[in-house]
């Protein structure tokens, strides 16, 4: 072996170069090495960690301990034959390579998604996460048990899958085999107890069947004190009605309709899962011949999938197996069935005359229908920076359509069905409609959500947002207190998901509710590092640094927003801060434009409304600063200028001394 390997799964274990096992550090410096790994390849601050690992202490004797930790790692990387964590200035990063920690490796394989991965990544599975890590600290222990629900429902993915494919192929004795080891992890697991006892059934042991179900039924009671599930009694009256006579490949065939149905039912996880198609060229041969063909039709498949791979959110199924699936015609029911995913992006490109169009879709398996459609049109000049942007402006596009379409899915379904990823969803078509009652309705549905899964970091994230709303827009006496709700839950957001860019990005608002404008800068630029393509990131950014920070950086930023989240439900926020911007770099007159679009959009609030009004005045638009002030009066009838400068906090002195000037003037009292 080259060096130190790690193993997280089943228990800690750190093995050193020569294939020996060396003895375990203490707890606290497991739980560090543990987190920096599974964090990886992200590097963490020495203040994060402390106070992750430490949080009943002071910052100086959290680092401290925090210190003499990173020291018995040091010594045990001698014994190992390799550093396990490297210092980058005031960051800790993980030294091993990921394929030598367990978990990174499962991560990786359960993606790629092709049989031999599968089997790979089962093999990894030999128990849950860190079973007795717990550090002792309330922030570390949720962490832990978010990832160790997140590792736990991977794992069940990797062996719906592998037990769905040998049944649509017919190989009962793997499909036993897989359904074995999968109840040894999962004793209760009715999807696994479903397997074998169908594995039983077609190699003639019906009884056995009958008998696996008992044992089904027993743990289920145990465990979870419940009785089996209905698909569960319903395979049992079947393997008891079936005549003797029915054969093993009979039932494969059946399988082959339904098997790869239970696959999207079992394989996939909670969150939204897609495949990227390679995208087809038509009539024929692209110009600039094969080597255009490659570029456009798999390599800009290929960027678009690095880039959906990216966001937490989404399971995306690795190209070697969704890149088998070629040409214009491929039924989207049966890619989703073989590949469990609830949605597919296919496209098809033609070049004529130094140009290329390219059409995309995103395509919801099921039902075969289009979500989403787009036309993307670049000259021929550079084949590579067109790929580029492209990539960048589709997986975007993707990104924001595939959040409205959970959004829609679950409008469409009673509250009382919802599961916690559906009513996080729910939530967050409620927030962003930015008034008192739907801001309430969210909360109701995020903390819904916690209850079905108080692991959900999003539901977290969504609960800082309405409690930033109540902040921002002066719902309530009690401003700081509302930021401080807002800050602790972006912190618990983030515990559970460090990965996540929505957790930094609403940690990244609180950050600035609390006048902590650096931070905050610091906070959403850790957002779009996670994901370049995160619109609201970058939008956030604008709104920070449009205030009291570079004002040419905003700009940059609201452009940025805009071009990859062209109808997102804060446009009015990104148009509003380019607006802000603008005024104090002294451009009133493109201030006062831009304030007014702003102003248009349908769910843009008072504050907007006050932008609009003061850049018009600042424009000398009496009239039309009057008009937008009216509307204040009509929405917020004791609206002041001094609501406006206590929600921008961070405004320059020289911007608020003129607004406090104009107000007056148009109609809002100072």
């Amino acid at each position: 072996m080259d060096g130190p390997t790690l193993r997280l799964l089943g228990g800690f274990a750190l093995t050193g170069a020569g294939g020996r096992t060396l003895p375990a550090p203490g707890r606290k410096a497991q739980a560090l090495l543990a987190h920096v790994a599974l964090i990886a390849p992200k590097p963490l601050s020495r203040e994060r960690l402390a106070g992750l690992l430490w949080e009943e202490r002071d910052e100086a004797r959290a680092r401290h301990s925090l210190r003499q930790c990173l020291m018995e790692l040091r010594r045990l990387g001698v014994q190992a034959g390799g550093d396990l964590i490297l210092t980058e200035g005031d960051a800790l990063v993980l030294a091993l390579p990921a394929d030598r920690v367990d978990a990174l490796a499962l991560d990786r394989l359960a993606g790629e998604g092709s049989p031999e991965s599968l089997h790979a990544a089962a093999d990894l599975c030999t128990g849950a996460l860190l079973p007795e890590g717990e550090a002792g600290t309330e922030a570390y222990d949720a962490w832990l048990a978010g990832e160790r629900a997140r590792v736990a429902r991977l794992t069940a993915g990797v062996f719906a899958r592998l037990t769905a494919l040998h049944e649509v192929q017919g190989d009962w004795d793997d499909v036993a085999s897989t359904a074995e080891r999968w109840l040894a992890l999962d004793p209760a697991c009715e999807e696994a107890h479903r397997s074998l006892m169908r594995a039983h059934a077609q190699t003639g042991r019906r009884s056995d069947a009958v008998r696996q179900y008992q044992i089904c039924a027993e743990a289920v009671r145990r465990c979870l004190d419940a009785e089996p599930e209905e698909e569960t009694v319903e395979l049992l009256r079947s393997i008891r009605d079936r005549p003797p006579a029915a054969t093993a490949a009979a039932a494969v065939a059946t399988r082959t309709v339904t098997g790869s149905c239970e696959l999207e039912r079992r394989g996939v996880p909670d969150r939204p899962s897609l495949a990227v198609l390679p995208f087809a060229t038509l009539d024929g041969p692209a110009e600039g011949g094969g080597f255009a063909d490659v570029v456009f039709g798999d390599g800009l498949a290929h960027d678009v999938l690095a880039r959906l791979a990216r966001l937490r959110p989404l399971f995306v199924i690795a190209g070697g197996s969704s890149f088998r699936f070629r040409g214009p015609h491929v039924d989207p029911r049966t890619v989703g069935r073989a590949l469990g995913v609830r949605y597919l992006v296919a496209g098809t490109l033609r070049t004529h005359a130094g140009r290329l169009r390219l059409t995309v879709e995103l395509v919801e398996a099921e039902t075969a229908n289009a979500v989403w459609s787009e036309v993307f049109e670049r000259r021929l000049d550079d084949v590579f920076a067109i790929q580029e942007d492209l990539a960048t402006h589709i997986a975007a596009a993707l990104e924001a359509e595939v959040e409205s379409a959970e959004v829609r899915r679950a409008l469409t379904r009673p509250p009382a069905s919802l599961d916690a990823w559906g009513a996080y969803h729910r939530g967050l078509w409620h927030m962003f409609r930015f008034t008192r009652d739907d801001n309430e309705t969210a909360r109701g549905f995020f903390q819904r959500a916690l209850h079905l899964d108080p692991m959900c970091g999003r539901a977290h994230a969504g609960l800082s947002f309405t409690h930033f709303q109540d902040a921002f827009l002066h719902r309530t006496a009690d401003r700081r207190r509302e930021a401080g709700h807002a800050y602790r839950f972006a912190e618990q957001s983030v515990a559970l998901d460090e990965r996540d860019p929505m957790a930094h990005w609403v940690l990244g608002r609180a950050l600035w509710l609390l006048e902590r404008q650096d931070d905050a800068v610091e906070e959403l630029g850790l957002a779009v590092d996670l994901n370049p393509n995160f619109a609201l990131g970058h939008y956030t950014i604008a709104f920070v640094q449009s205030q009291g920070g570079d004002a040419r950086a905003a700009l940059d930023a609201a452009d940025l927003a805009q071009r990859l989240s062209p109808f997102d439900p804060l446009l009015f926020g990104m148009l509003g801060s380019r607006a802000l911007a603008l005024m104090n770099l002294r451009d009133y007159a493109e201030a006062a434009v831009w304030g007014e679009r702003a102003a248009r959009r349908p769910n843009a609030h008072v504050h907007i409304h006050a932008v609009a009004a003061f850049a018009d005045a600042l424009a000398e638009r009496t009239d039309e600063a009057r008009a937008y002030a009216h509307r204040i009066r009509e929405a917020a009838p004791a609206y002041r200028c001094s609501d406006f400068l206590q929600a921008f906090r961070t405004l320059r002195p020289p911007l608020a001394d003129l607004i406090r000037h104009v107000g007056p003037a148009i109609g809002i009292p100072p």
